[in-house]
């Protein structure tokens, strides 16, 4: 049931405070203008409490439940600390955190999500790409559809639609030879760590999570090979190791600090994260006057040398771990034109005298 209060401001308004008490929930509150408008939410709230209790949602704080909590209870679940990608879900949830923890689940709808999607793209030096902002949203989505199978989130509270920003077309930024020359000097002076991270990147195509989860396991410095066992798209890899990669990497195996199992390690010795990783990058490529490049650009470089050097399509997306040749296609571009194998004895079979 639902009562109100009516309070004289001290400017002369006045203001009505609904409560709503609707067992074995917390009592919940709110104050309008008017008693219309207060009239109005109470009687939605006690539609959807009731409706949360018939469906065996009785914990006594869901009224007040807020987007802090419920990102908390996502993240210690165990099937959500299971998943390989639960290092970044954490990280871009931590934002969420920050920016809208203290709100309550109950009172955020569509314009709020809108607004505080706004506030993550940012504006001028500081605007954010829209698949940074897609990836915001997507974590903050699945916490949001786990709270409902959960029964934290009335099942009839759906994740808004058409939130996500339009993104470009994918691009194929790749290194020129001196800008990769500048890349790899400025490498070598930061440390050997991201000098050989970098270097593999650029030699193998990997993905940043396939770099970061290497184990010394994973690595064949002998025959030049390095096993892919958690990929994007869940399929395991072998991957060819050049010489130059190879080298770092016994550089790095023979250092001060050596893990038996992570590859990439700062000073202290602990495994290189994400964060630490993608500090570290800001600063070298700044130094190597780099501009409009990403780490996920090293995998298109190592693309785009490929094709230059000869590969075909089919190659390419062997190397890179596609799934589907049309994400390859991207690369198309590079290898147009280009001669492929049995070229040479067409022109041979073709200069036959009748």
């Amino acid at each position: 049931m639902a009562s109100y209060r009516r309070y004289r401001n001290e400017d002369g308004t006045t203001s009505h405070v609904a409560q709503v008490r609707i067992k074995p929930f917390k009592p919940i509150a709110k104050t309008f203008s008017t008693k219309a408008a207060a009239k109005e939410w109470a009687d939605a709230k006690e539609r959807e409490l009731r409706a949360q209790r018939k469906h065996g949602a009785d914990r006594e704080d869901l009224p007040s439940l807020t987007i802090q909590t419920l990102i908390e209870e996502f993240l210690a679940d165990p099937e959500t600390k299971a998943l390989r990608y639960f290092d970044d879900l954490e990280r871009l949830l931590a934002e969420w955190v920050n920016d809208m923890g203290s709100a309550r689940v109950a009172d955020v709808g569509v314009i709020k999500l809108r607004a505080a999607r706004d506030k993550l793209r940012g504006s001028g030096d500081r605007t954010r790409a829209p698949a940074t902002v897609n990836r915001h949203l997507s974590a903050l989505r699945s916490c949001w559809n786990w709270g409902r199978t959960a029964g934290l989130i009335p099942l009839d509270r759906q994740w808004p639609s058409r939130l996500m920003l339009t993104e470009p077309k994918g691009r194929t930024r790749f290194l020129s030879d001196d800008e990769l020359a500048r890349l790899l000097t400025v490498a070598k002076e930061h440390s050997a760590v991201m000098h050989a991270a970098i270097l593999v990147s650029l030699a193998t195509g990997v993905r940043q999570g396939e770099l970061l989860r290497l184990t010394w396991r994973d690595i064949d410095l002998e025959a030049g090979k390095i096993q892919i066992l958690q990929s994007k798209n869940g399929d395991a890899r072998a991957v060819f190791l050049p010489t130059v990669a190879r080298e770092a990497l016994k550089a790095l195996r023979q250092g001060k600090v050596v893990s038996p199992t992570a590859v990439f390690l700062v000073a202290a010795g602990v495994p290189l994260q994400k964060g630490s990783l993608e500090a570290r990058w800001r600063s070298i490529r700044a130094a190597a006057g780099l501009r409009d490049f990403r780490w996920h650009d090293l995998r298109h470089s190592c693309a785009s040398f490929l094709a230059q050097r000869g590969a075909t399509l089919l190659e390419i997306g062997s190397v890179l771990g596609h799934r589907s040749p049309s994400v390859t296609q991207r690369y198309s571009h590079l290898v147009q034109g280009a001669p492929v194998t049995g070229h040479s004895e067409l022109d041979k079979k073709l200069r036959l005298t009748p």
